[in-house]
């Protein structure tokens, strides 16, 4: 598939684990953005995408993310965080992003990054590695499930106002 400049630029910065949130953050960025030229490419790259199996347009977006180089220093902040990503080399988790609105429910109080071991596990298929916002109740669900050997636990933050406090700063994530 051959991409313009300004696609490959914002296929860079996407967020999304599949298909669907690809092509909505696409259309959000066509929708609100003030560049005529990002609104087009946005378009156009929305109908490239759009006519693909969700496995063939992860690949584009994840080999776009992996060796896509910016012709000029980032200027958004999302050029800048997938640069960071890029450079750090770490994998891209599934479920919710770092700044998902979840985060900033005053219900949620935790934040798990964690492995999914089996194929019965209600989140996840095997062998992904997640980020998910909980409220105690999910978090309960969670901890049940990792007793029946489903999900194993990475890494836990406690997550008040939005602000993410880790048990535990050591562990990889």
């Amino acid at each position: 598939m051959e991409l313009n400049e300004m696609e490959k630029r914002l296929l860079f910065q996407v967020e999304g684990d599949y298909q669907s949130k690809i092509l909505n953050e696409l259309y959000m960025t066509a929708r609100y953005t003030k560049n005529l030229e990002q609104r087009k490419a946005a378009e156009n790259l929305m109908e490239k995408l759009r006519v693909l199996t969700d496995a063939e347009c992860m690949d584009i977006v994840r080999d776009i993310q992996k060796n896509y180089r910016l012709p000029y220093p980032p200027r958004t902040i999302g050029e800048k965080i997938a640069e960071a990503r890029q450079q750090s080399g770490a994998e891209k988790l599934k479920g919710h992003d770092i700044m998902a609105l979840e985060r900033f429910d005053p219900e949620v109080r935790h934040m798990i990054v964690f492995d999914v071991l089996s194929y019965d596990s209600p989140v996840g298929d095997r062998g992904d590695k997640m980020r998910l916002f909980l409220t105690d109740a999910g978090y309960q669900k969670f901890l049940d499930s990792q007793e029946r050997g489903e999900v194993k636990l990475k890494n836990h933050a406690k997550v008040s106002g939005g602000h993410l406090h880790y048990d535990r700063r050591d562990r990889a994530l």
